[in-house]
């Protein structure tokens, strides 16, 4: 009869001898290019692959999950990878950085897997930039963009308007007068102000001008308050040019829910920039 403790030892030592061992792959190092399509590495959790790219790579754009990877790593031209447990068959990890220079293609792309026999070492990477295969892709990606900066423009202009049924019939631009404008502590000064009341949303437009001397002024958000002392929902606030220079006028319009203005009473409107330091308040009443 087995000692009890011996035969503890002989089924421990059996259970040991059952578990699944990890695969033994191959490691390879090989030689590879970016493509239009994302480059393939094949990475494990027990190796590290090491890619190398005769590119200058930015160090701050890399894209990864890292929950995934246990070293995910880049530097100016070179990329370790290692995974934190092998991926699944048909798994697929995605992973991408920049490069620094305005060569094309601008981003290096990779695609992680984990294949059962084979595990890349180290992986030199040929960019090729700027052959005419990487400036026709730069050039489809450039036209994809342009049509839809084409689309954009197209919605907001005045055709896009009308077609939004935006306009009404009877729209009559409503003139107001500045009665107040703390221009002097904020550097800013209205220079006039109009109501468009549409079917869906009301606007108030808006002249400014930024006082010679002043800082570059942009602004962050509007508060409305109509005459009846109760806040306006604000829906956007836009302006043009983006950022107004020192000297320089520009037009804010703000997009509100409903008009804020009532006949021969005041709203007030308080426009404040990003940072939230140079305010501008002022009143306007319908003329």
């Amino acid at each position: 009869m087995l000692h009890p403790t011996f035969a503890l030892c002989l089924l421990t030592v059996g259970t040991a001898v059952a578990q699944p061992q990890s695969p033994s792959r191959e490691r390879q190092d090989r030689r590879t290019f970016l493509a239009l399509a994302p480059t393939e590495l094949r990475v494990a959790a027990d190796n590290v692959t090491t890619v190398i790219i005769n590119g200058p790579l930015d160090r701050d754009s890399l894209v990864v999950d890292r929950t995934r990877f246990k070293w995910a790593e880049v530097s100016d031209h070179m990329l370790n990878l290692q995974l934190v447990t092998d991926l699944g068959s048909g798994e697929r990890l995605v992973v991408k950085a920049n490069f620094k220079d305005r060569a094309v293609p601008a981003q290096a792309v990779f695609v992680v897997t984990t294949h059962p026999t084979e595990v890349d070492g180290t992986v030199e990477v040929d960019r090729r930039a700027n052959t005419p295969e990487a400036l026709t892709a730069a050039l489809a990606q450039k036209e994809a963009e342009l049509e839809e900066l084409k689309a954009r423009c197209e919605a907001s202009g005045p055709a896009g308007v009308v077609l939004s049924k935006w306009l009404a019939v009877e729209m009559r631009p409503i003139p107001f007068h500045v009665a107040t404008s703390s221009a002097e502590p904020s550097g800013l000064k209205v220079q006039e102000g109009a109501g468009y009341e549409g079917t869906t949303s009301t606007l108030v437009a808006i002249s400014l001008r930024n006082l010679p001397g002043q800082k570059p002024w942009a602004p962050g958000e509007a508060r409305l308050i109509n005459a009846s002392g109760k806040p306006v929902k604000v829906l956007s606030v836009q302006m043009r040019p983006a950022h107004l220079a020192p000297g320089e006028e520009g037009l804010v319009v703000v997009e509100v829910k409903e008009p804020p203005w009532t006949a021969d009473k005041a709203f007030s409107v308080e426009l404040v920039d990003a940072s939230g330091q140079r305010r501008l308040s002022f009143n306007l009443r319908t003329e």
